[in-house]
């Protein structure tokens, strides 16, 4: 073989790569520095009303916003200094302004950066807002507004929303557990700060309910729209949008069920659900965890000898049922089963697994999820576990600056603005998990075939691809999937649709 024959190879698998996506903006974007620009983290900011979208571009010098169509033609660009802050919650859009929430660590002081693109003007306002006992849960937005939820040790969930120059109090909510029949969806009464809570009262709100009390929030974001690691969605407390409703669901191991909170957030009204874990056929499950897709909830009880899912309607109808038992073969994977992470073998990153019990095994001591979405008129699914690191952290961590998670010193939480989708692919790319895939029609019946690339995967092949990139960025506009970033040595800001 010559030297010829592999470049010809590469130079085709390299053009097949980039026939399969579609460049939609390419701009330059020049920060005037000499030699490479300084690294940056990126941002969208979409707007729901038109379509419109902003793509915000930080380093520690200088920040660009740039405002572009639904047809990702620009409209305005305004550069402005990177405020003092470095934690962003979040925005909210009035016509074509845009303001963008930043925080310090402790959540206590807090910058609103406001860009006209009509003027091109940029102003910032500070103000300060003591949360006292209550904890920073999660920003969602709707209607091209910015909400906030926090709560208190004592479980009093509190809805806010970005004013012209702070929070405004919309409604609180007095979370606790009612002894009804769980299938019965009731509204809970809007919290009296004035009534004295009873010791009494306190002492029987369940343990998994005790979402506020500690310093880091618990509650994880999921966007079911995309793939998500099994890391994300094997955690406890989850919290999932769908245009004006969220759902809130809390796994509680104590009553072996799932507690589900739907607020709507036209109405600010909360309606509570609880959920029966699935029963094994051998014996009790060891772990058990829930997630919502498509207004279903799905449940998962595991142990070393079995495993069982459960489909059920949000009105409690066990829909469909998925059985594993230890000595037989999965009858519903489309998959190996693999075992996912960095080994000690250089460039060896997964094993498959070829025994249902290792499956089993594995899984059950460790965190269990599963995870799915809908593309086509397939749903895609993944089913596993995870163990978490012997150092104590999770199996998720982020990347420094503007966008970062983790903690100060203090083990004050840093929590800053991700757009949700990003979030998942940043978690999905780093995922170390054992799990296998599996498909399943519109009525959740399984559907024998082949394993196929999902979008994420594809993001990572067309990375390979690129060089120099900075301030990457994946969002969702009208149902499709863009993957944004930043070329430093041409110095062009580049959209790609996946």
């Amino acid at each position: 073989m010559t030297f010829k024959t592999p470049i010809l190879i590469l130079l085709f698998l390299s053009f097949f790569t980039s026939f399969a996506q579609k460049e939609v903006l390419s701009l330059t974007i020049d920060d005037k520095t000499a030699m490479l620009p300084r690294t940056k983290k990126g941002f969208n900011f979409l707007n729901t009303t038109n379509g419109d979208l902003v793509i915000v571009m930080i380093d520690n010098k200088m920040g660009f916003a740039n405002l572009f169509d639904k047809d990702f033609t620009e409209k305005s660009a305004v550069i402005f200094n990177p405020p003092k802050h470095e934690n962003i919650l979040g925005y909210k859009i009035i016509g074509n302004t845009y303001e963008i929430l930043f925080s310090n660590n402790s959540k206590k002081k807090f910058t609103i950066i406001r860009i006209d693109f009509d003027s091109k003007e940029v102003s910032e306002k500070d103000f300060k807002f003591d949360f006292e006992d209550e904890k920073y849960l999660e920003t969602v937005h709707y209607n091209n507004q910015l909400f906030v939820f926090t709560g208190t040790k004592d479980n009093v969930f509190i809805i806010r929303e970005l004013g012209e120059g702070g929070f405004l109090t919309l409604k609180s909510f007095q979370i606790e557990s009612r002894k009804q029949d769980f299938l019965k969806l009731v509204g809970l009464k809007p919290f009296n700060p004035e009534r004295e809570v009873n010791e009494n009262r306190k002492e029987k709100l369940l343990k998994r309910e005790q979402l506020f009390g500690s310093l880091k929030s618990n509650v994880t974001k999921i966007d079911n729209r995309v793939p998500n690691a099994i890391e994300q969605t094997a955690q406890n407390n989850k919290l999932y949008q769908n245009n004006k409703l969220v759902y809130l669901t809390i796994e509680d191991e104590d009553s072996l069920r799932t507690i589900f909170y739907k607020i709507d957030l036209e109405s600010l009204d909360m309606e509570e659900a609880f959920y029966n874990y699935p029963k094994g056929r051998v014996g009790d499950f060891k772990k058990h965890n829930s997630y919502v897709l498509d207004n279903k909830l799905f449940q998962l009880g595991s142990s070393d000898n079995e495993m069982k899912i459960s489909v059920k309607s949000f009105s409690g109808e066990v829909l469909k049922e998925f059985y594993i038992e230890r000595n037989q073969p999965i009858k519903f994977k489309n998959s190996p089963i693999i075992q996912d992470g960095k080994t000690f073998v250089p460039f060896v990153n997964r094993r498959e697994l070829e025994e249902t019990s290792q499956y089993l095994r594995k899984v059950s001591s460790g965190n269990i999820g599963l995870t799915g979405y809908k593309e086509g008129d397939l749903y895609y699914f993944t089913i596993g576990g995870f163990k978490e690191s012997s150092s104590g952290g999770g199996g998720i961590m982020m990347g420094g600056g503007y966008g970062f998670t983790g903690s100060t010193a203090g083990g004050m939480p840093i929590v800053a603005y991700q757009e949700p989708t990003y979030h998942s692919y940043s978690s999905y790319t780093s995922t170390k998990s054992t799990f296998f895939n599996t498909h399943f029609d519109a009525a959740f019946n399984y559907v024998a075939r082949e394993d196929s690339e999902n979008i994420f995967d594809r993001i990572q092949k067309f990375k390979k691809s690129i060089q120099y990139e900075s301030a990457e960025d994946i969002f969702i506009n009208d149902g499709k999937v863009y993957y944004s970033y930043y070329n430093l040595k041409e110095k062009t800001l580049r959209i790609i649709e996946m």
